[in-house]
This record gives C-alpha cells, sequence and structure tokens, in this order.
C-alpha cells in the first residue's frame, strides 16, 4: 500500500507540472496555430532564472521571473514570431526551433553545460502513512492547481476570456468585431511564455538544472495537447493527466524506458486513429450519455 501511496504522490505531483506546461502549449497552438519547439527551453530559462536569483527571498524570486517571462515571450513575438505568421506550418516550426536553439546555446555560454541547483524554500517531509513526501512538492502541486483553476475561470468565465475564444474560433471575424489579433497574439505569447518559464522555476528546486531540462516535458506535453479537441483550452489539462496516469501505471510495472517507448506508440497510435482528439467537457460526455 504504502508503495502506491508514493506513485499517487509522484503522480500528483509530475501531473501539475506537465498541466502548466500543456496549458501553455495549448495556449499557443489554439491562438496562434503555431507548434512552438521552444516551449521546453523557456522552462529551462525559468529554472536558471531561479539559480541566478538564488540568493533573494523565493516569492521575489519567483515573482521577478514571471515578469521575466512575460517580458521575453512579448519581445519573442513581435521580434522573431510575427514575421513568420503568415509564411506558414513549417516557418513558424523552424523559427520556435531556432529560439530554443539560441536559448540552450546562450544558458551554456553563460552558465556552462555543469548541472546547477536550487534550494527548496521548503524542506520539511509530510508524513502519510508509512510514507514520507516534501512538503515543497506538495504545496507547489496545490498552487498549481489553484492557478488552473483561475486561468480556466478567466477563460470561460469572463469578457476577456471570451474574446481570447473568439479569436481561436474565427480570428477574421474576431478582427472584424474590433479585437485586434496583433495585440491577442502578443498578450497570449507572452502569457504562455510567462506560465511556461514558471513550471521551470516552480520544479527548479526538485531537479538538476541543465540546458536540456525542458526536453523531458516537451513531447508529453504535446502528446496532452494533441489528444484534446483542437481549440480547447482546458483539454490540454486533462490530456496532461491522462498522459501522465498512463506514464505511472506502465511505470509501475515496467522500467521507465520501456514505459516511455509504449507510452509515446499509443499516443501516435491514438492521434492517427482519432486526429481531430477528445473533447473533455462535461457537457458533451453528458450530451453523449443521454
Amino acid at each position: 500500500m504504502s508503495g502506491w501511496i508514493q506513485i499517487l504522490l509522484d503522480f500528483i505531483w509530475v501531473s501539475a507540472g506537465l498541466a502548466l506546461v500543456a496549458f501553455s502549449l495549448g495556449l499557443i497552438l489554439g491562438e496562434l496555430k503555431i507548434v512552438n519547439i521552444a516551449q521546453g527551453d523557456l522552462m529551462m530559462v525559468g529554472a536558471y532564472s531561479m539559480y541566478s536569483l538564488r540568493e533573494l527571498p523565493f516569492l521575489l524570486a519567483l515573482f521577478i521571473t514571471f515578469v521575466f517571462g512575460l517580458l521575453l515571450g512579448f519581445v519573442l513575438e513581435r521580434g522573431v514570431l510575427r514575421w513568420v505568421y503568415d509564411k506558414g506550418f513549417m516557418a513558424t516550426l523552424l523559427a520556435t526551433w531556432g529560439v530554443g536553439i539560441v536559448l540552450e546555446q546562450g544558458v551554456a555560454t553563460i552558465f556552462t553545460v555543469s548541472q546547477r541547483g536550487v534550494d527548496p524554500p521548503l524542506k520539511d517531509l509530510v508524513t502519510i502513512g508509512a510514507i514520507v513526501y516534501p512538503e515543497y512538492r506538495i504545496m507547489v502541486a496545490a498552487g498549481i492547481v489553484v492557478l488552473l483553476a483561475i486561468l480556466l475561470i478567466l477563460v470561460y468565465r469572463t469578457s476577456i476570456g471570451l474574446r481570447l475564444r473568439a479569436s481561436i474560433d474565427n480570428v477574421e471575424m474576431a478582427s472584424v468585431l474590433g479585437i485586434s489579433p496583433q495585440r491577442t497574439f502578443a498578450m497570449v505569447f507572452s502569457v504562455a511564455t510567462a506560465l511556461a518559464v514558471l513550471a521551470g522555476a516552480l520544479i527548479a528546486p526538485t531537479i538538476a538544472i541543465n540546458p536540456t531540462l525542458g526536453l523531458s516535458f516537451l513531447a508529453p506535453a504535446f502528446f496532452a495537447v494533441l489528444v484534446s479537441k483542437q481549440g480547447s483550452l482546458a483539454g490540454p489539462v486533462v490530456g496532461a493527466i491522462a498522459v501522465e496516469l498512463v506514464f505511472t501505471l506502465l511505470q509501475a510495472y515496467l522500467n521507465i524506458t520501456v514505459a516511455e517507448s509504449i507510452l509515446f506508440g499509443l499516443l501516435a497510435l491514438f492521434i492517427v486513429l482519432k486526429p481531430q482528439g477528445i473533447s473533455w467537457s462535461w457537457k458533451t460526455a453528458r450530451e453523449k450519455a443521454s
């Protein structure tokens, strides 16, 4: 029983971080219609930002890192992506790939490729049955859940979210109604970048920081987005939980290499068989049930 409690706690912790990254990817793919290969590298930037600010109080460093993520996203969108929106899928793919390489090489030049570390602000252990678990991971997972809930409420229950969803559904019609596509694109990419940077900052105290740390999150996050209905913003969150659940169950019985191979094989097969994804809407589920 204690082993399964440990697995459950790890599942909650990893799912929370993955859901935050998947939500940010879903924002970019849904609104800008581009695949951001650099999303994992943006996580890495967040981790290194926390390392650079490690002498400051943790919450202050986290706030500065988030603001830096907003500014970085705005600069990348205005300086790079705005010029390739109308150039097609391959151009945007190569542009974000190039951004990722620049970020990786820049960080490697400044910090070298040696692993770095950040001390967690909470070092106590929480006892759950026969298991002791880091308090920091529990608090961060809870914080991410609250943050995602707030973001989804903003998306589905506010006028800002209505404008965002309108431009996702039909950017031309939204522009006719007075919603500026350029302003919306800049805002969405800036927020999505800041969320990815924040995810990297939050996991920084739990991992060895190196220039390629975001790659392990990138593929699962993309699959989480792809298994959800295109344009859905809640779907990537549920998709992240589903992807991590399958991986956790596989990893409980198989070694990590075999588990990853089977997971990605199953996800690739799912996308081939159901390329339109799944609508994770409770309303849709009720309508199908009736």
